[in-house]
C-alpha cells in the first residue's frame, strides 16, 4: 500500500531544509565532541585551564566539573554526540533517499526532546551552577535552530506546520516543568518564566483544541510511518537497533575508566585523630600534646604539595600519640600574593579562601583533602559547589569568602611565610612550596616516606635525650 501523504507531494519537498539540518547538526557535533574533551580535562588534567573559562559567570570549567554535567555516569555533551548522529544520519537518509516526507516525523520527535534538554540546562547553569558555558549556548543556539528548520521543513513536506510549532513549544514547556519538580526552590527565582510559560501552555492548548488534533495527529502519525520504514526490510531494523545498544553500552562500560577515582579523603580525614587550632589561628591536625610539629607551607594548585601532604599526612596519622601537622597557606598567585609578579597557579587564592571559609564552619579538613583531591573546577563558583558537596552553608560560604576578615587571615599567613623565606635563604636554602620546617630543621620539596619517617624518628630521639629544664 502507497503513503497517501507521499502521493500528494513532490519526492523533493523538504529537502533542502532536511540538508540545513545536517548541517547545523555538525556544528552541534563539533561542539559536542570538543565538551566531552573538556570534560575529560577538567577532570583529569590538574590546573587545566579551558579558553572558555573567561570568567565567574562565563566558565565552561565549572559547568563540566560541576555534579550535573553527566548522565549515569556519562558527560552530556557525550549524549549529544550520540543525537546529532543520529539527526545527520536521519537527515541525509532523507535527503538520499527522495522518500518526501520521510523522515520529518522523526527529525520533529527528536527536536522536541532536544529542546526540552535545552530549557532544562539553561536554567540549571543559569539558576544552580550559576555559570554558563559558552560552547554549551553554542548546543542551545543549534537546537532552536534545527527546531526552526524542523518546523519549515515539515511545512515544505505538507505536514502541518502550526502543530508542528506547538510540539516544539511543548517541548521546551516539559523542560522547564521537568526543572520547576526536581528544583522547586530554586524555581522560584524564576516566577516571570514560569508565567510566561504557562501563558505559552495555554495558546499552545488553545490552538491544539481549535483545530480537534487534526494536524497533531497528522505528524503522530508521519512519526509512527516513519518507524516503521526503518524496520524495513526487518533485518536493518534489527541490526540498527542492536548497533545502536551496543554503542550505547559501550559509552556506559568504557566512560568511567577515563576518569581517575578521587580520594576525596587523604590518610582516612579525621577518623579517630585530633584536630583544632594553634594560638596562632593555623589548623592542626595529629597529637592534642606533640612531641614533635611540622608545619606545612602549601599551595593548593601545587601538583608537588599535593604528593608531599599525602605522604606526610599518612605518618602523621600513625605517629598521631607525639607528632603533628601545621598547615599555612601559600598562594602562588599574583592576585594576593604580592611577591609575584605574574600570574602562576590561576586559583590558588581562591582555593586559600576557600579553605580558611571551610574553617569558619568547621570543614577545614574536609575541604583541604578535596582541594588537594580536585583537578579542576577550581574557579569561585566551583568551589562554592565543592562547600556544599562537604554539607557547608553555601551562602555563608559566599559571603566569607567576600569578606575582608578572611584577606586579612590569608595576608598572615603570607606574611609568615616571607619570614621563613628569608630565613631559609640565611640558611642557604630556596623557599618553595612545599616547605616543612620541623625541630629546628627546613625541609624544602616532596620527600619520599622513608624520608619523613627516619627524620621524624630521629628529631624525637634527639628532643627525648635532651634533658629537660
Amino acid at each position: 500500500m502507497t503513503d497517501p501523504i507521499v502521493e500528494t507531494r513532490s519526492a523533493t519537498s523538504g529537502r533542502g531544509f532536511l540538508l540545513a539540518v545536517v548541517v547545523v547538526s555538525l556544528l552541534g557535533l563539533g561542539s559536542s565532541v570538543y565538551l566531552s574533551i573538556l570534560h575529560w580535562q577538567v577532570h583529569n588534567l590538574p590546573g587545566h585551564v579551558s579558553f572558555c573559562a573567561i570568567s565567574e559567570e562565563v566558565n565552561c570549567d565549572t559547568v563540566s566539573i560541576s555534579k550535573y554535567s553527566d548522565l549515569f555516569g556519562v558527560p552530556i555533551s557525550t549524549w549529544g554526540i550520540f543525537y546529532y548522529v543520529l539527526l545527520i544520519t536521519l537527515g541525509l537518509w532523507g535527503f538520499f533517499a527522495k522518500r518526501s516526507p520521510f523522515p520529518w516525523g522523526l527529525v520533529g520527535a527528536l527536536n522536541v526532546g532536544a529542546l526540552a534538554a535545552t530549557v532544562f540546562l539553561f536554567l540549571l547553569s543559569k539558576l544552580i551552577i550559576q555559570a554558563f558555558c559558552i560552547m554549551c549556548i553554542s548546543l542551545y543556539s543549534v537546537n532552536l535552530l534545527t527546531g526552526v528548520l524542523s518546523v519549515l521543513g515539515q511545512r515544505k513536506a505538507g505536514l502541518n506546520g502550526l502543530s508542528a510549532i506547538n510540539l516544539l513549544l511543548i517541548g521546551m514547556l516539559t523542560g522547564a516543568g521537568i526543572f520547576t519538580g526536581l528544583f522547586s526552590t530554586y524555581a522560584t527565582q524564576s516566577v516571570l518564566f514560569l508565567v510566561l510559560a504557562g501563558l505559552v501552555l495555554l495558546a499552545v492548548l488553545a490552538l491544539i483544541f481549535k483545530g480537534k488534533l487534526q494536524g497533531e495527529r497528522e505528524i503522530f502519525g508521519r512519526l509512527k510511518q516513519d518507524l516503521l520504514h526503518l524496520i524495513k526490510p526487518l533485518y536493518l531494523g534489527v541490526g540498527l537497533a542492536a548497533l545502536a545498544a551496543a554503542l550505547v553500552a559501550a559509552v556506559l562500560v568504557v566512560t568511567p575508566h577515563l576518569y581517575p577515582k578521587s580520594n576525596n579523603v587523604i590518610a582516612g580525614g579525621l577518623k579517630n585523630i585530633s584536630s583544632g587550632h594553634t594560638p596562632e589561628g593555623h589548623n592542626w591536625i595529629g597529637a592534642e600534646n606533640p612531641e614533635l610539629v611540622i608545619v606545612e607551607y602549601s599551595d593548593y594548585e601545587c601538583p608537588f604539595c599535593n604528593r608531599a601532604h599525602g605522604v606526610v599526612r599518612q605518618i602523621v596519622r600513625e605517629k598521631k600519640d607525639w607528632l603533628r601537622l601545621v598547615h599555612v597557606h601559600v598562594p602562588l598567585d599574583h592576585t594576593c600574593n604580592k611577591t609575584l609578579r605574574k600570574p602562576f597557579h590561576r586559583h590558588a587564592c581562591d582555593c586559600a579562601r576557600a579553605a580558611i571559609c571551610a574553617d569558619r564552619q568547621n570543614y577545614f579538613w574536609q575541604m583541604n583533602d578535596l582541594l588537594f583531591s580536585r583537578r579542576g573546577g577550581l574557579d569561585a563558583n566551583g568551589l562554592v559547589m565543592l562547600a556544599e558537596s562537604i554539607g557547608m552553608n553555601a551562602r555563608l560560604f559566599r559571603t566569607c569568602m567576600a569578606a575582608a576578615e578572611t584577606e586579612q587571615k590569608l595576608q598572615g599567613d603570607l606574611e609568615e611565610c616571607r619570614i621563613v623565606a628569608m630565613e631559609c635563604r640565611e640558611m642557604g636554602k630556596r623557599f618553595g612550596t612545599p616547605t616543612f620546617t620541623v625541630g629546628g630543621q627546613v625541609v624544602v620539596g616532596a620527600k619520599k616516606r622513608q624520608f619523613w619517617v627516619q627524620l621524624v624518628d630521629r628529631l624525637r630521639l634527639k628532643k627525648q635525650s635532651q634533658p629537660s629544664e
